[in-house]
């Protein structure tokens, strides 16, 4: 009997939403309706764009194949119908991340890349796919998650005003001579002279930009502090003076228009059925329209390049030279690499553990990082489709964790001050996300400073 309602509240828990009615499943259609609508949209601009422009990452014309589409979709409407309908947990905004910036693009360009794509990438997509659905119903059986009134101490604010002058006044001792507001003309020879000097200064470089900065960007829009808020945008200037990245530039409009969408349209399943919405028409129109407007041209390659195309591309780019060279069973990761021995193919790499480098060294022919996300990194690097469904089940762990400690919290603090590690984990590591970016940083600050109070209150008590 015991066995019967445990598994009956396991069902309930991973078919139930927020509410129970026809408006829920009309929602969910929606958003399948619109994620089929970006797939077909990555289809074309591969076709239509990235084949034509971008052939020096790798792409080719595609090959289409009614077998292989039908299952490429069958992917994408399986994963869709797992995905949450709203923001109403922290997790969903990674998740969010990884299917619209990773998954969808991935899935869409790989199956049409090459004549035997199904035979090759079949079990690395049905990995993924299973993974990303495990995650998804992991998340959503760790219970609701109730926003509270929690705002950011004091203390929060005086940590990240003290980190970030800290970083400041370390960066600005090492970098003081080349500060330079770089053109697009200019922007690898800043790179290369605000190169990290040491991993101490890079933490001081990564901090700034994508903890303290935002943090404090953040307090100051939410809670009217003036001051604050442009503590936050001076700190972003300042990093991209030194590293001209230019997300760290666009990082604080980007947390505008989140403040912006979340304030006048609330935390529902408007926001992620527009997000693919949004999204396919911007790949439509640089597709349509690239060669004959410099402003869709450049579109095409920040946009739906770099930040859509090649991410989904070093899945499959990723998948081909690990399955062949040999894979890293997490070596690559640092507290690992110290207890195992390098694999054979990469001994004597100068560029090993940096993935990105060997792979734009070995498979472009060029000096440079291909940096990917934690799914191709700690997932296809590591062991291979395989791989991939164990680091979707080490993210969903972190996931839940994550939901655990935020609870109680600001929804709007909390998803503000996430989203740039939520952008992140499209493009590194997952252990780099945890330690050099603020994962574990946050997950601290949601802990300690929720657990401070209450002692707080009970002492005064």
């Amino acid at each position: 009997m015991r066995v019967q309602e445990v598994a009956l509240s396991f069902i309930e828990s991973v078919c139930s939403e927020k509410e129970r009615s026809w408006s829920v499943s009309k929602d969910r259609l929606l958003l399948m309706f619109w994620v089929f609508v970006y797939g077909g949209s990555i289809v074309l601009g591969h076709e239509k764009y990235l084949a034509v422009e971008q052939t020096f990452w790798g792409y080719g014309q595609p090959y289409y194949d009614l077998v292989t589409l039908l299952v490429a979709f069958l992917f994408l409407m399986v994963s869709a119908a797992f995905l949450p309908l709203s923001f109403e947990r922290p997790s969903s905004l990674f998740i969010y991340a990884i299917f619209f910036f990773v998954y969808v693009p991935s899935l869409m360009i790989a199956m049409l890349s090459h004549e035997d794509s199904l035979d090759r990438y079949f079990w690395l997509f049905f990995n993924f796919s299973v993974g990303l659905v495990v995650c998804c119903i992991a998340v959503r059986c760790g219970g609701a998650f109730k926003e509270g009134n929690k705002h950011p101490s004091e203390l929060v604010v005086y940590v990240s005003l003290l980190g970030g002058g800290l970083c400041f006044a370390i960066l600005y001792a090492t970098y003081g001579a080349i500060l330079s507001f770089s053109g697009l003309d200019q922007v690898y020879q800043q790179r290369e002279a605000g190169a990290a000097t040491s991993l101490f200064v890079g933490y001081c470089q990564v901090y700034l930009a994508y903890v303290f900065s935002p943090c404090l960007f953040v307090i100051g829009l939410l809670y009217k502090r003036f001051l604050l808020l442009l503590g936050g945008l001076a700190g972003f200037v300042f990093v991209y003076m030194i590293t001209a990245e230019r997300t760290v530039l666009l990082l604080p409009f980007a947390l505008f228009f989140i403040f912006l969408m979340f304030k006048w349209r609330g935390f529902g399943a408007k926001n992620s059925r527009n997000l693919f919405a949004v999204g396919a028409l911007g790949v439509v129109l640089v597709s349509s329209l690239f060669d004959i407007s410099g402003v869709f041209n450049q579109l095409g390659f920040y946009y739906f390049t770099r930040l859509i195309a090649v991410p989904g591309l070093f899945v499959s780019q990723y998948y081909d030279f690990f399955s062949v060279e040999g894979y890293t069973y997490w070596s690559h990761v640092t507290f690992i690499g110290g207890l195992v021995e390098t694999p054979l193919a990469y001994v004597g790499d100068e560029k090993w553990p940096a993935l990105g480098k060997i792979i734009a060294e070995r498979v472009m022919g060029v000096e440079s990082q291909s940096n990917a996300s934690f799914v191709a990194t700690d997932g296809v690097a590591a062991l291979g489709s395989i791989g991939v469904f164990l680091i979707f089940l080490v993210y969903s762990i972190w996931l839940l964790v994550l939901d655990r400690v935020a609870n109680g919290w600001s929804k709007m603090f909390v998803i503000m001050v996430l989203f740039p590690l939520a952008f992140l984990s499209t493009n590194g590591s997952m252990f780099t996300m945890l330690t050099s970016f603020g994962g574990v940083f946050w997950l601290s600050v949601f802990f300690a400073d929720k657990y401070s109070i209450r002692l707080t209150r009970g002492r005064n008590e």
